[in-house]
């Protein structure tokens, strides 16, 4: 059997769309207006405003558009919360220096205290 052949009777994804099911290009027609807000919202997604159309698209027929959007993470999202992080980081090793210099431990210990809890109930949220 080809590898095609079995490609192509494999599992549909959750938008139907099977391995070996190639994807053509269909035409579908906006005002200018129109697409402009469709690339302004897929910018806002870090997608493709293809995709944004095609996920939107299938939702609305399979009537998922009620369910939660799926939080995406875009490379420019993880940069810029890695360089978040580092930056914190630096300030709090300089600001907890000077407070166990100027014997203000128990502040210190308070605020290390309150970003634990802060940080576990952020990590503890999710998909209920």
């Amino acid at each position: 059997m080809a590898r095609n052949a079995r490609k192509a009777r494999g599992k549909p994804n959750e938008s139907g769309h099977r391995a070996g099911d190639p994807r053509r290009s269909r035409t579908i027609r906006f005002s200018d207006s129109e697409w402009q807000l469709v690339e302004d919202a897929a910018l806002r997604q870090g997608i493709p405003a293809s995709q944004l159309v095609r996920t939107v698209m299938l939702a609305a027929v399979e009537e998922r558009l009620d369910r939660p959007a799926e939080a995406a993470i875009t490379l420019g999202h993880l940069a810029l919360i890695e360089a978040t992080y580092r930056a914190v980081y630096v300030l709090a090793t300089i600001n907890r220096e000077e407070m166990l210099d100027t014997e203000r431990a128990n502040e210190l210990d308070e605020i290390v205290a309150a970003a634990r809890r802060t940080m576990k109930e952020t990590m503890d949220e999710g998909p209920a």
